[in-house]
């Protein structure tokens, strides 16, 4: 196979999110070790103290994590002293990245989804609809999923048929630029198989690695491979050889690049062939609940690892 090369990655957004701010009273160490300096936080930041009226360590350490880092705000005055030096930039400086554990909690999971993304058509929407619903470890995780997705919808930049982020249209580059995550996770492939080749459609796939890379420089890609047909079922170059095909392409891709690759097929096939009846809901690729079970203990398993390593 053809090897794929990463490119050097360009520039990243801040925008705000809104979540909601539990209260808790001790505190608190980032997960990269750093010491969060509610003082300087309170000081610097008179407006959530206002609002919040407390200075307490861990309501102004929650309002960092879910509100302050994602508006350009700083945990320590080391931070913000290095952004405006240029040592680093801002966003860099103001966000958390996971530190290896030897025993991980199922918080640790949710952070680390908490900052990640999904990318995917309506295979993946249904994973966004089971882990809202079953408050899965990784329902903090941001979607950009829609219905009938391809790479070759991805990759222009006026598609209609882009996944709504914030009310707004716009390439998944952009959209993952505008939520400061760590990661993406792709998963594409079900409609370009529609219509493209093996080759074709793994091109594609990797061509939006590279787009959401020059966009957002130092994110980590994540490959997920596509999930098993029912059995016999096909759609033009759509079948269960051809979604083998690609899926052993991805998993070179990401070897080849130091994407990470997230293996759902095998497991969803338990040893056989193709995706069973009690997985499917539609006699071709969609699935049940049943199937996301699958999918929600791999991706528990996947984020647990890494935060290990």
């Amino acid at each position: 196979m053809k090897r794929f090369i990463r490119p050097v990655a360009a520039a990243m957004m801040i925008c705000i999110l809104s979540v909601a701010v539990p209260v808790y009273s001790e505190p608190e160490e980032m997960p990269d070790g750093v010491i969060f300096d509610s003082d300087y936080y309170a000081d610097k930041y008179q407006d959530v103290v206002d609002v919040y009226n407390t200075r307490d360590t861990e309501t102004l350490y929650m309002h960092y994590r879910t509100y302050g880092r994602y508006e350009g705000r700083f945990p320590t005055r080391a931070r913000e002293d290095a952004a405006l030096e240029g040592k680093v930039s801002g966003n860099i400086a103001s966000a958390n990245k996971i530190v290896k554990k030897a025993v991980v909690s199922d918080n640790d999971i949710r952070e680390y989804y908490s900052k990640s993304v999904f990318i995917g058509d309506s295979v993946m929407t249904g994973y966004k609809m089971y882990v809202n619903y079953y408050d899965s470890l990784a329902s903090g995780a941001f979607f950009l999923a829609t219905n009938s997705y391809a790479t070759f919808h991805a990759l222009k930049e006026n598609s209609n048929l882009h996944p709504l982020y914030r009310g707004v249209k716009q390439p998944v580059w952009k959209s993952v630029s505008c939520m400061e995550a760590d990661r993406v996770f792709i998963m594409l492939g079900t409609n370009d198989l529609i219509c493209w080749s093996v080759d074709q459609t793994a091109k594609g796939i990797f061509d939006l690695t590279q787009r959401i890379s020059e966009e957002n420089p130092g994110i980590e890609i994540n490959l997920i491979s596509m999930t098993p047909l029912y059995p016999g079922a096909s759609k033009n170059c759509l079948t269960n050889e051809n979604v083998n095909l690609l899926n052993d392409t991805l998993r070179e891709m990401a070897e080849d690049n130091g994407f990470g690759y997230v293996d759902i097929n095998t497991p969803l096939k338990d040893g056989g062939k193709a995706l069973p009846p009690a997985f499917c809901s539609d006699g071709l690729v969609h699935e049940t609940n049943a199937a996301y079970a699958v999918w929600d203990k791999e991706f528990t398993l996947y984020a647990k690892q890494l935060i290990q390593e």
